[in-house]
């Protein structure tokens, strides 16, 4: 289960596999909710990674010792060289771990959230930290906010570099100017590694899809990646130690 501060994923894994997702606002993952979902799984154990210390708590409560809780401090089997390890998001934990286990390394995975983040597995196979930016609909929502004449707008793909109204020119700078930021990003990150030919790129999260699009970089996008971190992570045994 994949808990973010504004919906929770999750899916039972058999055979190996992620079974069918479910997804539900946070605010419903309550104690109710984890016993009954205890219940119906009885034989099951709870792979968390929270963002929400709240909900962390209630599931330590319902599972107790059926819950391995990825954090930064825990043994995920992914080496981590980041200074503050207790400082590192589980859903992040997860993203390294699945990108190691998927593409090999080095690779940096792209998480499109209300944040967007960057997490690198550099050419040892270690998690060496990343890059923590506004995620897209912060930006837009954020001009929407502040100003008295911009509107909400969809992001979608724009038709044109040039708008001939308002909602087209936010779209465009939402869209072609998150796209700037990301490669950017990714440009520096390749630099300072020196593997500027070398590391893949792979991107999840729900803008995903509309940024990849137009960038070569990308070489996936995986809707559930996090998850299949969590399931690795869960399969691995670590936790378990």
């Amino acid at each position: 289960m994949d808990i973010s501060n504004s919906y929770a994923k999750y899916a039972i894994v058999k055979r190996g596999k992620l079974g069918t997702l479910h997804r539900l606002p946070t605010r419903n993952v309550t104690t109710t909710f984890l016993r009954e979902l205890k219940c119906l799984y009885p034989k099951h154990k709870l792979v968390l990674g929270s963002v929400v210390p709240k909900r962390t708590k209630l599931a330590q409560k319902v599972y107790g010792k059926d819950l391995g809780n990825v954090h930064g401090t825990a043994n995920i089997g992914v080496p981590i060289t980041y200074m503050k390890r207790a400082q590192i998001g589980a859903d992040r934990l997860a993203n390294a771990a699945a990108g190691r286990q998927l593409f090999g390394w080095p690779v940096v995975v792209v998480d499109f959230g209300t944040a967007v983040t960057f997490d690198v597995v550099d050419h040892h196979g270690a998690y060496c930290g990343g890059v923590i930016a506004p995620g897209l609909n912060a930006m837009t929502d954020y001009l929407h906010e502040r100003t008295a004449l911009l509107p909400r707008v969809q992001v979608k793909e724009p038709r044109r570099a040039i708008g001939r109204n308002t909602v087209e020119a936010m779209q465009i700078g939402a869209v072609i100017g998150y796209r700037g930021l990301v490669r950017e990003i990714l440009l520096a990150i390749k630099r300072e590694m020196g593997v500027l030919g070398r590391m893949r790129v792979v991107a999840t999260g729900g803008q995903a899809e509309i940024i990849a699009k137009g960038m070569p970089e990308i070489v996936s996008v995986n809707p559930l990646l996090t998850l299949e971190g969590l399931r690795i992570i869960g399969l691995s045994g670590f936790l378990q130690e």
